[in-house]
C-alpha cells in the first residue's frame, strides 16, 4: 500500500505540466507599464515578445495587409488584452495570435 502510494506520487511530481513562459497577465503589465509610464525596460520586453511572436506565427492565421510596426503589433495586443481580461492567465503567445488574428483575419 505505502509502494502504491509513494508511486503515485512520485508520477504526480514527475510529469511535466504545460506553463507559459509569460502568461498574458505579465505581458499586460508590461504593455500597461510601457503606455503609462514610457518605462524602457517594459516597453522593450512588452515590443520584444510581441515580435518575437508575430515572427513565428503563421501566415494562415494572420494576415496582414498593410505595413505594421512592432509598435503598432504591441498596441493591437494591449487593447486585445484590456477588451479580453477573462483569458489573462492563457499563454502571452496564445493571446498575441488571437489579438492579431482578430485585427487581421485571414479569408477562408
Amino acid at each position: 500500500m505505502c509502494r502504491t502510494i509513494l508511486t503515485t506520487l512520485l508520477l504526480a511530481v514527475s510529469v511535466p505540466g504545460h506553463a507559459a513562459f509569460v502568461t498574458g497577465t505579465q505581458l499586460k503589465q508590461n504593455l500597461d507599464e510601457a503606455r503609462n509610464n514610457s518605462s524602457f525596460n517594459a516597453m522593450t520586453m512588452g515590443m520584444g515578445y510581441v515580435s518575437g511572436v508575430f515572427d513565428m506565427v503563421e501566415f494562415s492565421q494572420v494576415c496582414i495587409t498593410q505595413k505594421l510596426s512592432a509598435r503598432e503589433a504591441m498596441q493591437i495586443v494591449h487593447r486585445y488584452l484590456n477588451a479580453h481580461r477573462d483569458q489573462l492567465e492563457q499563454p502571452a503567445s496564445t493571446l498575441v495570435v488571437k489579438a492579431l488574428s482578430e485585427e487581421f483575419p485571414c479569408k477562408q
